[in-house]
């Protein structure tokens, strides 16, 4: 089974190996050693590489390329794509602008950071014309450095964007049609069925290429891991030194890859990545695009997926809140035959769903916005930016100007699962605007809630805060000026 790798149009075998090993441990195993592991998490970017995968823009052939933490993604899962390291953007002597701007904007001290901040910035180099300090933020969001301080490597970014204004092509701009032709190639490819015996155990890998496919070979194989990106179940890999025997990767399955816009609901394929919905949720939900920025760091958003975060059932899972208060369903498939249930039905206890053996997520079904329809999302975290949330609110509220007000609240980390806070909702309706919400609000979510305590946060501070969030919320409506600190102008910047 075949990638592309660095600056080689030649399919490159990743091997016969165990379905359960990391892109990061197969590139430091085949000496490619510059992605460094830090955290094996996700969560400090010592690891980003780059995948470039087709696109189909105006019936032409492109090549995206999205930075990713490869110490969270399985080697298998980048069949048929494009893998691009740190040892992949030199050409002989002559090195990348990015890797030039780094070195002559002193963006660089211990260096064991440096090749993930360099593959994040080749990332920005090749997806964005122009350049700014937002675009920029982003981009290095999943990157951490502890010793050189971010401003030489935001200079580093904006150097390398001059160089690039001179109209001098890196060797993946001027060989874009031979790696296109050569991924064109590799989409032979269909389904893949891969076995790899280790010892006296035979560990399994498919990754089927379309939804009945998909459906037949979950009802042949009960008990297999169903993997989108795995962001959070290869944690289980990585952290845990679990290990899964059978592993159905579904993001091949292009039904599952789409998104349908339509005139009364948009239908998210389970296998849509953040990124990839961002533009449509952004474009009929404005407040969504302040949250998915403190959602999580770039590599997690071009790689994770919503179908993914939903079926984990984490009860600090952001997106599912958000969900919930916009009504939303979800069409599950098993076997042949389909069953659309109300999200926030599909949540049973802790990690536990309404999903039978051999089912799983087909899309998510989302309701228009109806007019004057307004959602306000709130996370607290400690870490404002790429953290888990202690607590995740989404209010969605209808007829604000009219007598038939509605208001659906969906809540994360106030118990064990994400869930609709009813209560709250009775409360919200009647006192909106009155100065007694506060008070009535704790109230509310004390007799509709028992909060955990963790190292993340009390119990107590969860329902003060998750009263203070319902507060803010009214005070948005009433058109105070609260200010939305997940948006940074350039004066800011």
């Amino acid at each position: 089974m075949s990638i592309l790798l660095n600056q080689s149009y030649v399919p490159f075998d990743l091997g016969e190996i165990n379905p359960n090993t990391t892109v990061l441990e197969w590139l430091r195993s085949n000496q490619l050693v510059g992605t460094k592991e830090g955290c094996a998490s996700g969560d400090c970017g010592a690891c980003t590489a780059v995948v470039g995968e087709l696109v189909n823009i105006n019936n032409k052939d492109l090549i995206q390329y999205k930075s990713i933490n490869t110490c969270i993604a399985l080697a298998y899962t980048l069949i048929g794509k494009h893998l691009i390291t740190v040892e992949g953007l030199s050409e002989g002597e002559d090195l990348h602008p990015v890797q030039k701007s780094m070195i002559t904007e002193n963006g660089s001290q211990c260096g064991f950071c440096t090749p993930g901040f360099v593959m994040s910035l080749f990332a920005l180099y090749h997806n964005e014309k122009s350049l700014d300090s937002t675009k920029i933020n982003d981009a290095l969001s999943g990157n951490l450095c502890r010793c050189t301080g971010y401003k030489p490597i935001i200079s580093a970014a904006y150097k390398s964007f001059r160089e690039k204004e001179k109209g001098q092509l890196d060797f993946y701009e001027r060989n874009q049609s031979e790696f296109v032709e050569a991924l064109n190639g590799l989409k032979n490819q269909k389904n893949i069925n891969l076995r790899f015996n280790d010892g006296n155990k035979t560990l399994l890998f498919d990754a089927p290429s379309n939804l009945n496919d998909l459906s037949e070979l979950l009802s042949e194989n009960p008990s297999a891991n169903i993997l989108a990106a795995g962001t959070d179940l290869n944690l289980e890999i990585t952290q845990s030194k679990n290990e899964f025997s059978h592993i159905v990767s579904v993001n091949r399955v292009s039904e599952l890859k789409q998104i349908n816009e339509q005139d009364s609901e948009i239908e998210i394929g389970a296998a849509v990545s953040y990124e990839e919905a961002k533009s449509v949720l952004v474009k009929n939900w404005p407040d969504l695009d302040s949250f998915l920025e403190r959602f999580a760091s770039l590599p997690i958003k071009n790689w994770a997926t919503i179908g993914g975060n939903i079926a984990n059932a984490s009860p600090i899972g952001d997106m599912a809140p958000v969900l919930i208060a916009l009504e939303s369903k979800l069409k599950l498939r098993k076997g042949v035959s389909s069953r659309i249930i109300v999200l926030e039905d599909f949540f049973v206890s802790y990690k536990k769903t309404l999903l039978e053996p051999s089912e799983f997520i087909e899309s998510i079904v989302i309701p228009m916005p109806s007019n004057g329809e307004r959602l306000i999302t709130h996370k607290i975290s400690k870490r404002y930016e790429d953290d888990i949330s202690a607590v995740c609110m989404a209010i969605n509220v209808k007829g604000i100007e009219s007598s038939s007000l509605s208001v659906k609240i969906g809540m994360g980390g106030m118990s064990g699962i994400p869930q609709r806070a009813t209560e709250l909702e009775k409360v919200f309706k009647e006192s909106w605007a009155k100065d007694e919400l506060l008070e009535a609000a704790y109230e509310a979510l004390n007799r509709e809630f028992s909060p955990f305590t963790d190292v993340r946060a009390s119990a107590e501070y969860r329902l003060k805060v998750s009263a203070g969030l319902a507060k803010k919320s009214s005070l948005m409506l009433q058109g105070y000026a609260v200010e939305d600190l997940a948006h940074f102008s350039e004066s800011k910047s």
